[in-house]
């Protein structure tokens, strides 16, 4: 049986025939009976015995039998992943010890290769592991080694995983410099959700500087400019360069016109067409429902100044608060929307201890005083039953919320309206708030024990 979690340190046998795992182990590192020398891409050679090979891997036993075989070469296989496919054959453990970041792109190449489709399950399974516990600078790395190590067009199970996990994750202008995403990683990740339909954290305008920041990051890091009379052109001339790689995946029809025309076009870079067509779709009807963000929005709990009794999960979805927190605390989510557009996401309620309140709030007048002394400063649906802002209030539902219930909060930057549906029941009688804000995010106030979980709203 495949074993699925780290090795345990085992005691040794020294019986033969006690052990079938160990009496293979034994023979993986007992060179009388290697009869195949294996050279891998970084030269080391490994020696096998040829029948353990040819009866656990077809792709193996093509090359021994019909080929005849006892010297192979592999140019796109290093030592360190054929030792764990190896290790794998002969003794059907997974050494998951043995997988880290720098070795788990190159270790599930060489598991495709040898069309080890159960292995390649496992690593899949690690990996989605790892992106949940780790920091979120691990999944642009092992992005970035995917594209280093495949072609540009190849797409498989690991990459969809690494992009549908990074899509969620916000790629902030500020932090361009210092994560390790690489430019191609950058490029096959934005040709990769260009007309997604999962949910996307990133709202074009920021993407487009973020890829700026990283261009000036490479540039710099690779300055050796002994022109210093024409260093600005130079230095242009290589952002220029740099940004007609990723130019086919921005798309300017989601970036606001006057950044357009103050910014993008001084540039001259992108093509004229391009601009062109921006401009022509900013004039059309569609241009009203067309949100500035790819994909479905999706966002996390933004953990700035978050008070000690209010804890947010490590994938930064579920908001829960402390049982010994006794007045209101307000977090607001990581996105900040503007422009025009349809924006809805869910928010359900996994826990409810007093009233709760959702909805949203003008991003540059939010503070802690968002529900003090009845005052609310934000748009919310209370699970009262009641919605409101600031003096106002009106009966949404003669219903409270239960635990398990979705609250889906559904904003119009285009019309500047906000309503809210409750299980997907939209009460139609009571009038939508109008007048929102420019820039508003998402926000909900709760206490004593309740936990809130974000996630994407998909049309029903």
């Amino acid at each position: 049986m495949t074993n699925l979690t780290k090795p345990i340190t085992k005691q040794i046998i020294k019986t033969r025939g006690e052990s079938l795992e160990n009496d293979l182990r034994a023979l993986l590192y007992n060179e009388r009976f290697f009869d195949i020398k294996l050279k891998c891409s970084n030269g080391i050679v490994l020696g096998a015995c040829k029948n353990i090979l040819s009866a656990r891997s077809n792709v193996f036993n093509n090359f021994i039998q019909q080929k005849n075989m006892n010297n192979i070469e592999f140019d796109k296989i290093d030592s360190n992943a054929m030792e764990f496919i190896l290790n794998f054959l002969y003794t059907c453990e997974i050494d998951l010890e043995k997988l880290t970041i720098d070795n788990i792109i190159e270790i599930y190449h060489a598991t495709e290769y040898f069309e080890l489709d159960i292995l390649q399950k496992h690593i899949i399974e690690y990996t989605k592991q790892i992106l949940e516990y780790e920091n979120d600078d691990t999944g642009k790395k092992l992005l970035s080694n995917f594209v280093n190590k495949y072609w540009f067009n190849n797409d498989n199970e690991i990459s969809q995983v690494l992009i549908d996990w990074l899509a969620k994750i916000s790629l902030v202008p500020d932090e361009a410099e210092k994560d390790s995403l690489s430019l191609m990683g950058l490029r096959y990740f934005l040709c990769k959700t260009y007309d997604t339909r999962k949910p996307f954290a990133t709202f074009e305008l920021d993407i487009f500087e973020y890829i700026i920041i990283k261009i000036v990051k490479i540039i710099v890091k690779s300055l050796e400019i002994k022109d210093k009379q024409n260093e600005k052109e130079i230095i242009s001339k290589r952002i220029n360069y740099y940004l007609k790689l990723l130019i086919p995946y921005i798309d300017l029809r989601r970036i606001e016109s006057d950044y357009i025309i103050k910014k993008i076009e001084p540039m001259n870079v992108f093509p004229s067409e391009m601009i062109t067509d921006a401009y022509r779709f900013k004039l059309q009807e569609q241009n009203k429902i067309f949100r500035s963000i790819r994909g479905i929005p999706i966002f996390r709990w933004n953990d700035n100044n978050l008070h000690d009794n209010l804890y947010i999960s490590k994938d930064g979805f579920t908001l829960q608060a402390d049982q010994n927190l006794d007045a209101y605390k307000h977090v607001i989510g990581d996105l900040i929307i503007r422009g025009k557009g349809i924006y809805e996401w869910d928010i359900i309620i996994e826990k409810l201890c007093k009233t709760i309140y959702i909805g949203i709030c003008d991003h540059k007048e939010f503070n802690q005083e968002f529900c003090y002394n009845n005052q609310y400063y934000g748009w919310v649906l209370g699970s009262d039953g009641f919605v409101y802002n600031k003096k106002k209030w009106k009966k949404y539902t003669s219903e409270k919320f239960k635990e398990g219930d979705k609250v889906t909060v559904h904003l119009n930057m285009t019309d500047k309206t906000c309503a809210f549906s409750v299980n997907n029941f939209r009460n139609d009688d009571v009038t939508e708030w109008k007048n929102i804000p420019s820039e508003i995010c998402p926000i909900v106030s709760l206490k004593q024990g309740s936990r809130l979980r974000i996630q994407p709203h998909f049309l029903l």
